[in-house]
C-alpha cells in the first residue's frame, strides 16, 4: 500500500470519528424547541446583567448561555477547529477557531468592541469539558481587557440537551 493511499485512508477514519461525535447515535427524532432543564421566567433578565466585569473570564451554564442565544444579541465564538464547526454549530456563532487566534485577533475587535459598546455579552465554546481552547481563548482575551463567559460542557452539553445546530 503506497504512503498516500495509507494517508487517504487516515483522513476517512478520522472523520468518520468526527462526524460520529458531532452526531448523536440514539435520540427523538424530533427536537424540543427548549431544553427541558431550562426554566422560564416571567419576565427575562437584563442581558446587560449577563456580561461579566472588564477582563474577567465566567464560567456560563447551558441555562444561562441559551436564553442570550436565542435573544440573538450575545457575541458567541465557536473555537472549535474550523472543520468542526463546518461540520455542525450553534445557531449564530462565528468560527474563531483557537489556532486562528492571533491571526484574526485584529478583525475581531472591532466585533467585541461592538458588542461591549451594545452591553451584549461575549460568549465562547468548545467540543466538550476536556478541551481547554475557550479557556486558552478566553484567557488571552481576558489579558486584553475583554470580558467573556466559557459555556460549561461546550458543544457537547448543547447538543446533549437536543437543541438545534446549523
Amino acid at each position: 500500500m503506497t504512503r498516500a493511499a495509507r494517508r487517504w485512508i487516515a483522513a476517512a477514519c478520522l472523520l468518520s470519528v468526527l462526524a460520529g461525535c458531532a452526531l448523536p447515535a440514539v435520540g427523538p427524532s424530533r427536537r424540543p424547541d427548549t431544553p427541558a432543564a431550562l426554566t422560564v421566567r416571567s419576565r427575562p433578565a437584563p442581558l446587560s446583567a449577563a456580561i461579566p466585569k472588564p477582563g474577567t473570564v465566567t464560567p456560563m451554564s447551558l441555562n444561562s448561555f441559551y436564553p442570550l442565544q436565542q435573544s440573538a444579541t450575545a457575541l458567541i465564538y465557536d473555537v472549535r477547529p474550523g472543520f468542526s464547526y463546518r461540520i455542525s454549530h450553534i445557531p449564530g456563532a462565528r468560527s474563531w477557531p483557537a489556532s486562528q487566534f492571533d491571526a484574526q485577533l485584529a478583525s475581531r475587535e472591532a466585533e467585541m468592541r461592538d458588542a461591549k459598546t451594545a452591553k451584549h455579552p461575549v460568549m465562547l465554546y468548545c467540543s466538550d469539558l476536556s478541551c481547554q481552547n475557550s479557556t486558552k481563548v478566553a484567557t488571552r482575551l481576558a489579558a486584553l481587557g475583554h470580558s467573556v463567559s466559557i459555556l460549561e460542557g461546550g458543544y457537547a452539553a448543547w447538543k446533549t440537551a437536543e437543541l438545534p445546530s446549523e
